[in-house]
């Protein structure tokens, strides 16, 4: 009897586990962890279209974070009153100010944005749109590197406004780069390798540059991508290339300097001087025999160590400059397609050519269309037409025998560069 009793005390306690098994049936834990980062899949309206009604829809490749928005998304111009949404996938942004004509819109969508899984968007990127036509500045350079093993690796790019405003943020790679529709004004531009990959820039152990355009329509900046120091720019050689001109090389490139000097029984004139990189080019008046003192104030390097005051001799009787310049380039080629009917021009020069010097005439057949000459004192000259050129017809940019070096050499025959606008 005892023992029947025991028996069904311990089947009720069995069928009493069991139940409670069941009842707190849990989703299986583990398994691999989501770590993908999210991707922009692509906009309505598209990249570089129209914003007239004020709304930009932006997909992402899964779903993001709401509580991520903050501080994660810009826009340049700012846009003080609008609305950001986000459902899932889609990003909303509307736009709920009159935006300025003729104005190209950056907004970028920063690492801070991040996916219901915590994980970041893939990297800093940026979405151009327009408000009108479409801004078609650019700014473009080669890429060097101080470290040839750093060539391959990422850049990280950022674009800012002359007031230090972000107007966007790129990754990119290799030894040239080329930005594209930008509105007409200067930008600040600051670029690092992220060797270390913890999203900052960390002084004297990643290499950075950071430059200014000077906000033309086709702006040149190199980038030079350099490690911290702290030495100073010094004058390596001063070559006397002519009784007119002289050339510094220093020791490694500058950005700036705030004076050139040059002595002998008294200051000599100096009509025009050439930065480039580590060479700085002096047109003067005419050396005679005289000893002569050279001194470079304020020169600044990359880094932004400064030299106050450099000083370098120059001694001997230098030659006259006899030797005719002569056009060494052309963009486009001689002969090649342009795909715009306001195209720039340029043509590039043996040595340094004054812009007044220059003597030039755009034709088609026999008609003189207007030029606006878009540079100064210098080796590369570029050209704009003041007015938009006829589709499918040649035309001719006649470079006159008549221009001239500083010592008044003259090319030793007219040049014409022929292209076809389509």
């Amino acid at each position: 009897m005892c023992s029947n009793r025991l028996h069904s005390i311990i089947y009720l306690i069995i069928a009493l586990l069991l139940m409670c098994g069941c009842g707190s049936k849990r989703n299986p834990t583990g398994g691999p962890q989501d770590t993908e980062k999210p991707t922009v899949l692509g906009s309505f309206p598209a990249e570089y279209g129209s914003l007239a009604n004020g709304l930009v829809e932006i997909s992402f490749s899964k779903p993001m974070d709401k509580s991520s928005l903050a501080n994660s998304i810009y826009i340049y111009p700012p846009v003080i009153a609008k609305k950001v949404s986000l459902d899932g996938v889609s990003l909303k942004i509307k736009l709920n100010e009159t935006l300025k004509i003729n104005t190209n819109y950056f907004i970028t969508l920063s690492t801070r944005l991040k996916d219901t899984r915590g994980n970041p968007l893939d990297k800093n990127q940026t979405l151009v749109f327009r408000n009108g036509e479409l801004s078609q500045y650019r700014i473009a350079g080669s890429i060097s590197y101080e470290t040839p093993s750093d060539k391959g690796l990422p850049l990280e790019l950022t674009l800012l406004s002359a007031d230090s405003l972000l107007v966007r943020s790129d990754r990119i790679r290799g030894e040239s780069y080329a930005i594209e529709a930008l509105n007409p004004q200067a930008h600040i531009l600051r670029s690092y390798i992220d060797k270390n990959l913890n999203g900052r820039y960390d002084y004297g152990t990643e290499p950075f540059f950071e430059g200014m355009s000077d906000g033309s329509k086709l702006a040149n900046l190199n980038m030079e991508m350099a490690y911290a120091d702290s030495s100073k720019p010094q004058i390596s050689r001063v070559i006397v290339n002519s009784n007119r001109e002289l050339q510094i090389n220093l020791s490694e490139p500058i950005r700036s300097y705030k004076a050139v000097v040059l002595l002998g029984k008294q200051p000599l004139a100096i009509a025009h001087q050439l930065l480039e990189g580590s060479k700085l080019s002096i047109l003067c008046a005419a050396l005679d025999s005289t000893d002569y003192t050279l001194q470079l104030l304020g020169a600044q390097d990359l880094k932004g160590n400064v030299s106050e005051y450099l000083e370098a001799k120059i001694r001997g009787k230098a030659k006259a400059d006899t030797l005719a310049p002569a056009i060494s380039f052309t963009n486009p080629r001689n002969g090649a397609s342009v795909n715009t009917l306001s195209p720039i021009l340029e043509i590039h020069f043996s040595e340094i050519i004054p812009a007044d010097h220059i003597h030039a005439k755009l034709f088609a057949g026999s008609e003189e269309i207007p030029l606006k000459l878009l540079s100064t004192t210098g080796r590369i000259h570029r050209y704009q037409p003041a007015k938009e050129l006829v589709n499918y017809r040649s035309h001719v940019l006649n470079i006159l025998s008549t221009t001239s070096d500083f010592s008044g050499n003259k090319l030793e025959a007219d040049y014409d560069l022929q292209f076809l606008p389509l």
